[in-house]
């Protein structure tokens, strides 16, 4: 942590997927994952909240998880361990049997356990799909990182350990994150020359594998598809305003961008914009800029601000980010 350089990424918040029945999502993520559906900053167990129609949240532990209603027929999975994106969650190597056995339970397609170094760091993987061929990954490292299993859920699943997104240019997407991110690719004899990975600050991954054109598992511009990134609080808006700088803003509101056809899409430079849920709204007004961003490849994300854990600053707890909203156009105003 002495060389993080600031405004780097820590982890995963939350991310959102695309699926055709929300109910059997839901099921699937309460059965698999040990996830409790709950209001939104609450303990209350209640059905899962929905964000805004068609969209619907579970949690997995300290992490929820959005599914995103897809009316048209889903892209076909390219199969377990190639088709991207792929979510990742902690599991202790103990507890591995545990897992295969879960996943025979409800009939969940995954492969056998897989140790591998594939992307730079070893550990074994259990790769498996959603009902709606989205991929799945249960991953147990060698070494576990700090608060990687913090708020374990009952069937032992920790937080987010990383995601693994399309990139039709390695060297394009790792200015992009380095610049946004504050992470460097890292690199050594067993990561390929077609992935790309950055360490994220808190354990866990970023990566990228590089690919000839885009399957449309993300197309963040179309649906709410995305993927919330944590930070340091006191360093997020410094990035935002960096972004904003340098940056586009897709001016659409979320609607309008939806009709963009997706080959259009995927020939935009990276951008800004305001989020589809109703917290992006004040960004706009605020500053009249937003507060999600998509890279060159429609991959979507968004910072969520945390603070450090107390004794360690390897792990952050998540806060809305309206305080921080609220306290930066406080100051504006006052300058």
């Amino acid at each position: 942590m002495e060389n993080q350089r600031p405004g780097a990424a820590y982890g995963i918040d939350h991310y959102v997927v695309p699926v055709s029945d929300i109910d059997r999502w839901s099921a699937f993520y309460t059965n698999v994952l040990g996830a409790v559906p709950r209001s939104m900053g609450g303990d209350r167990p209640v059905r899962p909240p929905r964000a805004r129609p068609g969209v619907q949240f579970t949690f997995v532990g300290a992490c929820h998880v959005g599914g995103a209603s897809r009316p048209e027929a889903l892209p076909a999975s390219k199969g377990l361990g190639v088709g991207l994106p792929r979510y990742r969650y902690f599991v202790r190597a103990e507890d591995i049997d545990d897992h295969l056995r879960r996943l025979d339970q409800y009939q969940v397609t995954h492969t056998a356990a897989i140790r591998t170094s594939e992307e730079g760091e070893d550990g074994t993987a259990v790769r498996f799909e959603d009902p709606d061929g989205n991929q799945l990954e249960f991953w147990a490292p060698a070494r576990m990182p700090a608060g990687g299993m913090d708020g374990e859920t009952a069937v032992k699943v920790g937080r987010v350990a990383g995601a693994l997104f399309e990139s039709r240019d390695l060297t394009k997407t790792g200015d992009f994150f380095t610049e946004y991110c504050g992470l460097d690719p890292f690199s050594n004899a067993d990561v390929s020359k077609d992935t790309m990975v950055l360490k994220f600050a808190a354990g866990g991954r970023l990566a990228f594998k590089r690919v000839d054109a885009l399957i449309g598992r993300t197309g963040g511009h179309i649906h709410p598809l995305h993927t919330a990134i944590l930070m340091r609080g006191d360093e997020m808006m410094q990035v935002y305003e960096r972004m904003w700088a340098d940056l586009p803003e897709w001016d659409h509101d979320p609607a309008v961008r939806a009709c963009v056809p997706a080959e259009e899409a995927q020939r935009l430079p990276p951008r800004v914009g305001i989020h589809g849920s109703p917290v992006g709204q004040p960004w706009r007004t605020g500053f009249g800029r937003g507060d999600s961003f998509w890279d060159w490849d429609t991959n979507a994300f968004h910072w969520v601000p945390g603070v450090p854990v107390a004794g360690t600053e390897a792990t952050l707890t998540p806060e809305s980010s309206q305080k921080y909203l609220a306290a930066h156009l406080a100051g504006k105003q006052s300058r």
